[in-house]
């Protein structure tokens, strides 16, 4: 971690700023549809519930009145009630283009009030010939299902974490994950109990009868990899109850919990396995009681669909005895029934359900965004002197006649030791204050009444690792202050964190800037807010940077996750920088750290906003890296701006670089200016682009921003 920058902070004036009031970014408002109360007491019970009618339709009418909670058979009081019914908002995709557009900044403006979703693909449990349905489906859900404001993460059962994904709204992340799963699971137990029986009794010509004591020795042999299965299965089991636990911290929502799998494999009720059986059913018991805690809706789905007949002809080909049970049709739907019944006990007990021997994969898939999105939010006070450490039955019902509700069945308490314990968060420095660290450890953006927007791009450094600049803004409506003698004041105190695709903490900063306002600049600092600039440094790979800061006035503390892969620029003939931007108006905001060594091309500091006022102009920097591949290495550099609706151009300006480069690389700035006030209100993208004379892929980089 940095050293902790001690600074009363300094209000930069930057030349030719704009007098006009920057246009506001304001939380986003649903219409009809009330916050979910938060409630971080361990006693305090949150259960979504679908109500349906006869024909299936979701039921939106109701009141709280029209509910009933019984736990353990005693009624309880509803103390919040939310009707949640979120529209799907589809990315934002260039006129056209096929693919989705991201925006290269993350906000924390108002309550989180997207969908959150966890797709556990389980790689120990899916045959090897499965893996491409299995991608085919998740991508399918991602590619058709997740708004721009749902979040979805990416857990491989094996424990792959760099093969995962973090909670991020980027398809292009998640279906990189995807991309990366690898079916594992074992062969058959029957295919492999037959084999051993074959070897191991029938080593001449098996006669075409056989005696019922011969059967019986065959049906004796043990399965040479149940020792393997029961490994996996205790995994998978530990993926949903570690993933269910991580999304505790969400509240306010339902979450999904999407398990692609074909089930477990492992008879628990055969006598050689009952013993180690049991503790296959505790730890399933489990992974049900942390997916209760958490309000976590588990779904299970069979990748096979309707597509095992052809599975179960070549396992039968395996013998020629059908009247044994193991590799014949009969045998091998046992393992299919009891495999799928472990999806349908997790899903049920959830109050999900499991797609399982569907033809419609896809639709059973669609079903469950509809559950994700439209459902009753109910929370009460358990009574914890009634915890004894047992199931506790939850029950909900609906006065109105004819209707049905399915929700979660009980709550399994934590024992007194999870109640007290705290999330430690890696990376975070001791002084950081309980609300700030609380705040990094969440796993969705969290604002804790200060609207934050966050920004980061890397740059090339000499060192083989890269210079990464962090743009962190607040927003002064949400900052309280105290009087202190003549002034306004306040502390502020900063935290950011890198990760890297193991949870590894790679670098971070801390800053604690104390804030002594005369009046003028206090009303200033209100209009606009403050900005903290930080350099991180970091080798090639994927991350996920926490930024967090805390207002002592008030206690407010909030958190923005940023996702950012950084390129391998000494590997790459012809690679950009990432994509900044700044506007004539950002002096607005309060610039609390260093300028970065690009601060005189651009003429202001970079700015986390991407909503700009038709007064303003707007200013991008980007650098353009070349490797020496010739002796003259020519690239054509293309800057443009076009309405995302109708792809119309409203801007463009092109450069041509050519020269030799210096130590093996060379360098070059490209920077432009886009005057706003001819653009009517709408979104735009900016695309800037480097073409090598060589050929080869273009490099580009896209920027969408709104014009107000």
């Amino acid at each position: 971690m940095k050293k902790c920058l001690l600074a009363t902070i300094v209000l930069f004036v930057w030349t030719g700023a704009a007098t006009a009031q920057p246009p506001r970014e304001p939380a986003p408002a649903r219409e009809g549809q009330p916050n979910a109360d938060f409630k971080a007491e361990v006693n305090f019970v949150e259960v979504a519930a679908v109500v349906t009618d006869e024909g299936g339709a979701f039921v939106k009418d109701l009141t709280r009145d029209a509910f009933e909670i019984y736990e353990e058979g005693r009624l309880q009081e509803a103390v919040t009630f939310s009707v949640i019914d979120v529209p799907i908002e589809r990315p934002l995709t260039p006129a056209g283009a096929t693919e989705p557009v991201e925006w290269d900044v993350r906000a924390a403006t108002g309550t989180f009030d997207g969908r959150v979703y966890v797709l556990v693909l389980d790689d120990l449990h899916t045959a090897v010939t499965r893996s491409h349905p299995v991608r085919e489906a998740a991508r399918g859900f991602v590619e058709r299902y997740l708004g721009r404001n749902d979040l979805a993460a990416v857990v491989h059962a094996s424990g792959r974490q760099e093969a995962g994904q973090e909670l991020t709204g980027s398809h292009r992340l998640l279906l990189a994950a995807i991309d990366r799963f690898q079916g594992l699971k074992l062969p058959s137990a029957g295919v492999k109990r037959l084999g051993v029986y074959l070897r191991e009794r029938v080593r001449d010509e098996m006669p075409a009868d056989r005696s019922v004591e011969e059967l019986e020795i065959a049906k004796s042999v043990r399965d040479p990899s149940a020792a393997e299965r029961v490994q996996n299965a205790r995994r998978m089991l530990s993926s949903v109850r570690n993933t269910a636990t991580w999304l505790a911290d969400i509240q306010g929502r339902r979450k999904a919990l999407l398990l692609f799998s074909e089930g477990l494999d492992y008879d628990i009720y055969e006598p050689f396995n009952r013993n180690i059986g049991g503790s296959i059913v505790a730890d399933a018991q489990q992974a049900v009681a942390a997916a209760q805690r958490a309000n976590v809706t588990v779904y299970g789905i069979d990748p096979r669909g309707l597509g095992q007949l052809g599975e179960l002809i070549d396992i039968n080909a395996w013998s020629d005895y059908p009247q044994l049970d193991y590799g014949t049709f009969r045998g091998h739907l046992g393992e299919l029934l009891l495999a799928q019944e472990s999806l349908m006990s997790l899903s049920d007990q959830t109050g999900g359900f499991a797609i399982v021997n569907a033809g419609d994969v896809s639709g059973g898939i669609g079903r469950v965004v509809l559950d994700s999105s439209r459902y009753y939010l109910l929370g009460y006070y358990s009574d914890s002197t009634n915890w004894s450490g047992r199931f506790l039955k939850i029950d909900v019902r609906v006065k109105r006649p004819g209707l049905q509700v399915r929700a979660r069945q009980g709550l399994l308490p934590p024992d007194r030791a999870q109640q007290t314990a705290s999330r430690s968060v890696a990376g975070v420095d001791a002084a950081t204050s309980p609300a700030l660290a609380a705040a990094l450890s969440k796993p969705v953006p969290t604002t804790g009444g200060l609207p934050l927007r966050a920004f980061a791009a890397s740059y090339r450094s000499g060192d083989g690792k890269a210079a990464v600049l962090v743009a962190f803004e607040i927003d002064g409506a949400g900052l309280e202050f105290e009087p202190q003698e003549d002034r306004l004041g306040t502390t502020l105190d900063v935290s950011i964190v890198a990760t890297d695709e193991r949870a590894r903490v790679q670098d971070g900063d801390r800053q604690t800037v104390t804030m002594r306002l005369l009046p003028e600049t206090h009303a200033r600092v209100t209009r606009g807010g403050v900005r903290f600039l930080s350099s991180l440094d970091l080798p090639p790979g994927r991350y996920q940077i926490r930024m967090g800061a805390h207002a002592s006035v008030g206690d407010l503390a909030g958190m923005v996750p940023y996702d950012l892969e950084v390129p391998d620029y000494s590997r790459l003939p012809l690679a950009l920088s990432g994509l900044v931007l700044t506007s004539s108006d950002a002096g607005s905001f309060a610039t609390a750290s260093p300028a970065p060594p690009f601060i005189s091309v651009l003429g202001a500091p970079p700015v986390a906003r991407r909503r700009f006022g038709r007064s303003e102009e707007l200013t991008w920097f980007v650098e353009v890296y070349r490797s020496a591949v010739a002796a003259r290495h020519e690239v054509t550099l293309t800057a443009s701006v076009q309405a995302l609706v109708d792809g119309r151009a409203v801007h463009s300006v092109r450069d041509r670089r050519s020269g030799e480069a210096s130590r093996g690389t060379r360098t070059d700035s490209f920077s432009g200016t886009v005057p706003l006030k001819d653009l009517t209100p709408g979104t735009y993208l900016l695309r800037v682009e480097a073409a090598s004379a060589l050929g080869g892929r273009a490099e580009v980089r896209e920027v969408p921003f709104e014009v107000t």
